[in-house]
C-alpha cells in the first residue's frame, strides 16, 4: 500500500506538471519540484494515514456515505477549498485553480462493499458486514492528498479543477 500510494502521487503530479496547465514559464520545472517535496513531507504522509484509517474504520455503502461526506467536506474548509454539496446524494465537488478554460477533473470513489472484513488489526472496520475491500478508502485519500497539495500551488494552475468525490458507481453487463 506505501508503494502504490507514493506511485499513485508521483505519476499524478508528474503527468499534471507535464501539461499545459501551468504557466509555461521558467519556473514550469520548479512546480513539478515544489509538488514532489511537498508529497514527501512527513506531516502529509501522516496527515493521509490517519484520514484513511479513518474511512477505513468507518466504511458505508453507496448513497449512504454521509460521515464520509462530512470527512472530505471538514478537509476542504480545513484546506480553504470550496465545494459543491450535496451532488448525487453524498457528493462533493471541490474547486481550485484560477477558474480558466480549459477544466480538469481528479475523482474518487468513496462507497464501500457490503462484505465483512476478516483480518484482525488495530483499524479494522467497526461496521458489520460493511468494508473498503475496493480501496475507495484510499482513493478519497489520496485525492485530498492531492487536493492539498495543488491548492498550495493554485495562483500557478492556469485552468479550473475540480476535485470531485462521488458514490460508488458498478455497472453490471447483462
Amino acid at each position: 500500500m506505501f508503494f502504490f500510494k507514493w506511485f499513485h502521487l508521483f505519476i499524478t503530479f508528474h503527468v499534471l506538471a507535464a501539461t499545459p496547465i501551468f504557466s509555461l514559464t521558467d519556473s514550469s520545472n520548479q512546480v513539478s519540484t515544489n509538488f514532489l517535496d511537498n508529497a514527501k513531507k512527513p506531516e502529509v504522509f501522516y496527515w493521509m494515514v490517519k484520514i484513511r484509517r479513518r474511512i477505513h474504520e468507518n466504511p458505508e455503502l453507496r448513497y449512504e456515505e454521509f460521515e464520509t461526506s462530512k470527512l472530505i467536506r471538514e478537509e476542504l474548509d480545513k484546506l480553504g477549498i470550496p465545494y459543491k454539496y450535496p451532488v448525487a446524494v453524498t457528493g462533493v465537488i471541490g474547486y481550485i485553480g484560477t477558474g480558466n478554460s480549459p477544466s480538469v477533473a481528479l475523482r474518487a470513489d468513496m462507497g464501500a462493499l457490503p462484505i465483512q472484513e476478516k483480518v484482525e488489526w488495530e483499524h479494522k472496520c467497526k461496521i458489520p458486514e460493511k468494508m473498503h475491500a475496493c480501496g475507495h478508502d484510499a482513493h478519497v485519500t489520496m485525492l485530498l492528498g492531492a487536493a492539498k497539495i495543488l491548492k498550495q500551488h493554485e495562483n500557478e494552475i492556469q485552468v479550473l479543477l475540480f476535485i470531485l468525490y462521488f458514490f460508488y458507481l458498478h455497472f453490471i453487463s447483462v
